[in-house]
């Protein structure tokens, strides 16, 4: 029942299937007291919801989305750079919580209640680019579902829309960019989200890093790294910063991550490849939090390999880390002209 209630009952609202206002409103009533009779019969917050649950929770979605929304129409073509585009979204503002494969596994997806939806499913791919559009724009309330009008623009949105259509053709392969962690399986035992610089960067503010958009590698010594940014540091670098002059926007970031370098030698030409995981950089554009320090604030956690662990960075590391979101600060200052960012948007 609960799954008839999301797919049909609730496509032929959003659908336009007919039935007019009248019809519309005593569809959305049955639902409601469908979902309020499950409710009365123990649907707690403090154990995990079941399945009949969680689609009770979805088709509350379905409930959610006005008719108005099903008339507009995707001003964006269904282009191979469009779609590209809205990867690039995705996996800045919402692979966090949809996991980098856009099927809700992750740890924070899957502690939601009801948990993140797989993106991938036949119930969210029944959404039109407009449904999606408005669900995105305007959240979805009592769910973990909030509303991004404030932090992705329309334009953004539709090319959202545009991905999270493509990805049964494209397959979950395709859905993360992300270059491959070498760190051990035991560095999952730890919630890595719980780190935080004193009077700097928390790790939990970049959740969802390890499937930023690459902006380059580098090879400096005996390491090897990758250096990763979010969608709004992405779309700085495509508009030519900093190239142009202008400064990159409040709520870029990036994420350098360092392996120690090694040869293979069982591969053509013995390349240098990435080891074991030493670190992980972050950076983020913040003027205000940051106006000490070029509006940048800084932060460095060491990787124990032996531990499989991220820690603090610290005055015998090297380089010597201090304790505040300023540890980067000094040698930025060498590409000031450059919005104290060294690394450049790589040709591809």
């Amino acid at each position: 029942m609960p799954e008839l209630i999301g797919e049909s009952v609730g496509r032929s609202w959003i659908g336009g299937w007919g039935g007019g206002d009248r019809s519309v409103a005593l569809k959305r009533k049955l639902v409601l007291g469908v979902m309020l009779g499950a409710m009365l019969q123990g649907c707690t917050a403090g154990k995990p919801p079941s399945q009949g649950e969680t689609s009770l929770a979805d088709a509350a979605k379905d409930v959610a989305i006005p008719l108005e929304a099903g008339k507009m129409k995707n001003p964006l073509p269904e282009t191979s750079e469009v779609v590209s585009q809205g990867q690039e979204i995705f996996l800045g503002s919402c692979a966090q919580c949809h996991g980098a494969d856009a099927r809700g596994d992750s740890d924070l997806g899957r502690n939601m209640t009801p948990p993140a939806m797989d993106l991938t499913s036949a119930h969210v791919q029944h959404w039109s680019d407009a449904e999606l559009f408005w669900i995105v724009q305007n959240g979805v309330r009592l769910t973990g579902m909030p509303a991004w009008k404030s932090s992705i623009s329309e334009n953004d949105t539709w090319k959202l829309a545009r991905y999270i259509h493509s990805l049964p053709r494209v397959g979950a392969a395709s859905a993360s960019a992300t270059v491959p962690s070498q760190a051990p399986a035991a560095a999952s035992a730890q919630d890595k989200y719980t780190l935080k610089v004193p009077n700097g960067l928390a790790f939990a503010e970049f959740r969802g890093y390890e499937g930023w958009p690459v902006i380059a590698i580098s090879h400096n010594g005996g390491a090897v790294a990758a250096i990763l940014g979010n969608a709004e540091m992405i779309n700085a670098y495509k508009a030519g910063i900093p190239g142009n002059g202008k400064p990159f926007p409040d709520g870029a970031k990036m994420a350098k991550v360092h392996w120690v370098a090694k040869v293979d030698a069982g591969e053509p030409g013995a390349p240098t490849v990435p080891g074991v995981q030493h670190d992980v950089d972050f950076m983020v554009k913040d003027s205000k939090r940051f106006a000490d320090s070029g509006g940048w604030g800084y932060g460095v956690f060491e990787f124990d390999a032996a531990a499989g662990k991220f820690r603090l960075g610290n005055l015998g590391d090297k380089p010597p880390q201090g304790s505040d979101a300023k540890c980067g600060f000094a040698c930025h200052t060498a590409v000031k002209t450059k919005d104290y960012v060294f690394t450049a948007y790589g040709q591809r």
